[in-house]
C-alpha cells in the first residue's frame, strides 16, 4: 500500500526541498532566494505554494498565482510545477479546486519546449495549447 499524500500550502520550513524540486525544473535557483520568496508569498491571498509531502518527505510543489482581470474572468497561472519522478501520476490536483474558489475560469501554464514529457502530462489533463508568449527582460 501506497502512503497517503498531504497536499498543503509550503511553509518557509519547505525551502530547502522546493529548492531542489525547482533545480529539477531547471530554474537555477538557490536557497536563499528561494527563502526570500517563500517569505514573500506564504501570507499572499492571491499567490499559493502547494507541497505534496509524503510520510513528512516534500515530493511536488505547484506554485499557483491568481490574475484578476479587467477585460475577463479571472484566470489562475502555475508558475512552477514538479513532483519527484517516483510519485508522479498520483493525481496531486489540490490546486484546480483552489483557483476555482477564487472566482477563477481558467488555468494557464507556460512549459518550456525541452520539457515535452510534461507536455503530454498537460494535454492527458485536459489543457491545450494556446496562444504565443512574449517576454522582455532587463528593462529599465
Amino acid at each position: 500500500m501506497s502512503e497517503s499524500v498531504l497536499i498543503r500550502s509550503a511553509d518557509l520550513s519547505d525551502a530547502d526541498a522546493v529548492t531542489g524540486l525547482l533545480i529539477e525544473l531547471d530554474c537555477g535557483v538557490e536557497l536563499a532566494d528561494v527563502e526570500a520568496r517563500l517569505a514573500r508569498l506564504v501570507d499572499r491571498p492571491s499567490d499559493r505554494v502547494f507541497v505534496a509531502d509524503v510520510g513528512g518527505e516534500v515530493v511536488g510543489l505547484l506554485g499557483m498565482h491568481l490574475a484578476p482581470l479587467l477585460h475577463r474572468d479571472s484566470f489562475a497561472r502555475i508558475t512552477a510545477f514538479n513532483v519527484t519522478e517516483a510519485h508522479r501520476g498520483r493525481g496531486y490536483g489540490e490546486a484546480e479546486a483552489w483557483a476555482l474558489a477564487n472566482g477563477c475560469t481558467q488555468i494557464e501554464l507556460n512549459s518550456g519546449d525541452h520539457h515535452r514529457a510534461a507536455h503530454g502530462f498537460y494535454e492527458r489533463m485536459g489543457y491545450r495549447e494556446d496562444d504565443r508568449r512574449f517576454v522582455k527582460e532587463d528593462f529599465e
